[in-house]
């Protein structure tokens, strides 16, 4: 399979999930802001929270294996996989922060500037993985390639 037929099928799986987290999201971001509103750690809300970020995360780990699937290297899968799964939990860290430093109060705004710290390094690992990941399999697009300009049918 050619690199541009790859971009085609990744960004229209891409497309498919991203209607279902959309509706998850709503959810979500409701439980964010009870739990935000709330004087207490209510459980419903936590909960609510928890099973949105299970479903999402099970969604994106089966987008997730339609590309890993793409590939016959084991190395190259193995980048694909972290990638995605570095993805994933910088969304979640990047959520939460959010949402733990509004509940707690502005004074822990450190927790927002660690997760910004955060959120870089995990830019720059992905970054460092997808030229490592081009090294092993040139024909496995890289996670920037991966957007609407870039798909041909």
């Amino acid at each position: 399979m050619t690199k541009q037929q790859r971009i085609n099928l990744i960004y229209k799986t891409n497309v498919k999930t991203a209607v279902i987290q959309s509706l998850l999201t709503f959810p979500m971001v409701f439980c964010l802001v009870g739990l935000i509103e709330s004087d207490s750690w209510n459980g419903w809300y936590v909960a609510g929270i928890l099973v949105c970020l299970l479903l999402l995360g099970g969604i994106f780990f089966k987008a997730n294996r339609v590309e890993v699937e793409l590939t016959e290297q084991e190395d190259a899968k193995t980048i694909i996989a972290r990638r995605n799964g570095s993805m994933f939990a910088l969304f979640v860290l990047f959520i939460l922060s959010f949402a733990l430093t509004i509940k707690l109060g502005w004074m822990y705004a450190w927790i927002v500037v660690l997760t910004i710290g955060v959120l870089y390094g995990g830019y720059r690992l992905i970054r460092k993985q997808d030229e490592r990941l081009t090294d092993i399999d040139p024909e496995q697009p890289r996670f920037r390639e991966i957007r609407l300009d870039n798909v041909r049918d």
